[in-house]
């Protein structure tokens, strides 16, 4: 820790740390509004949320389809374009920083950049982007920005004119949608299959080693700003979790599973506590230990989501992204917590979490 310590005290003097930090100010806002509004659809006003289960919301809420809707519309808008956000703070703040001068352009040109690279044609003449670089794609967007900030940075001892500002933006240009085609071209071959590390699907295995291995790879991947391979919520539809809930139907009783150790046992049950990282833990020390009002502050307003496992605002107000300080408790806590499960679960003094549940259930 004390190693860390100071390489984050050498990091925060660079200029790139510098613009990321003005970027997670500029971004938390949008965050928390996107979290927040996530939140209230799938929890409060989907049927099948957990709030709305227990005191059935959707039977006498007045117009809760034109609520879920709206919260549906907030979410896309901010948390669902995260990526498309973070390329435009990089940017703007790269050219503010390297340059000191404000150029809100240079936002616009790396929103643009990123745009050409999440770009999908479809048939028809249909407009599309590629959901997972919108969503998950905070780190893609963010060196989007970087890039085009320092194109634009790159020539600043000559004479600025539109002709050079036009070769600016033909390069620029030109690198976003090149890496579009190569997205494109590695799509059609199927090579992304191999490389993709989210999606729609979950990654879902029975054996103690590969959840445990799987749980870091996803908190890891998560402490950059990408999806890992286990979903944000249990899916409860894998071949695993379906054989332990028909186990636990036919006995009465979820003890004794087939498969005790999987996602759903393991890392969605003692690992997702107010989000990935065990979240809800790093809060509640927040409030009881820390005297930084700022962060104290944050945690304040971040409490909501986190309560049903929504850990964006945090990973962009503290910052928890990126920031090698947390970069071991974030990874290696939830692992911890899974092992001492897995340990009960093998002695018998643990019953297997196999029933499904409301989504957006806290993870205590």
């Amino acid at each position: 820790m004390n190693r860390l310590l100071m390489l984050t005290a050498s990091a925060y003097r660079s200029k790139a740390v510098q613009v990321m930090q003005q970027t997670f100010q500029l971004l938390f806002p949008v965050i928390l509004l996107g979290s927040s509004a996530e939140v209230l659809k799938f929890v409060f006003l989907t049927a099948s949320g957990y709030v709305a289960t227990i005191f059935n919301v959707t039977h006498w809420l007045p117009f809760d389809r034109e609520l879920s809707v709206l919260m549906g519309t907030i979410y896309h808008c901010t948390l669902g374009m995260a990526g498309l956000y973070g390329a435009y703070g990089v940017s703007y703040f790269t050219v503010k920083v390297y340059r000191r001068q404000s150029s809100p352009s240079a936002g616009l040109i790396g929103l643009l950049a990123f745009l050409m690279i999440a770009f999908q044609p479809r048939g028809g003449g249909r407009i599309a982007f590629n959901p997972s670089l919108m969503t998950e794609g905070l780190l893609v967007g963010m060196l989007v920005g970087y890039v085009c900030g320092r194109i634009l940075c790159a020539f600043k001892n000559r004479r600025t004119d539109l002709w050079e500002t036009m070769w600016r933006l033909t390069l620029i240009f030109a690198l976003a949608v090149s890496v579009n085609l190569l997205i494109s071209e590695l799509r059609r071959a199927g090579s992304l299959s191999v490389l993709a590390i989210s999606g729609p699907t979950s990654t879902s295995g029975d054996s103690l080693s590969f959840v445990l291995m799987m749980g870091a790879l996803t908190e890891l991947l998560s402490w950059i700003g990408i999806g890992g391979p286990f979903t944000a919520s249990p899916t409860f539809t894998d071949p695993a979790s379906i054989a332990n809930l028909n186990h636990a139907l036919k006995a009465g009783s979820p003890w004794n599973v087939p498969h005790p150790y999987t996602d759903t046992t393991l890392f969605h049950s003692f690992a997702n506590f107010g989000g990935n990282g065990v979240m809800l833990a790093l809060m509640i020390a927040i409030l009881i230990f820390s005297k930084r009002a700022n962060s104290r502050t944050v945690t304040k307003w971040s409490i909501f989501p986190a309560l049903f496992n929504s850990h964006y605002a945090m990973m962009v107000g503290i910052p928890v992204l990126f920031n090698p300080i947390f970069l071991l408790p974030f990874t290696l806590v939830p692992v911890i917590n899974m092992t001492i499960a897995a340990m009960l679960l093998a002695l018998h003094w643990l019953p297997a979490a196999v029933y499904p549940v409301p989504a957006g259930t806290p993870g205590p």
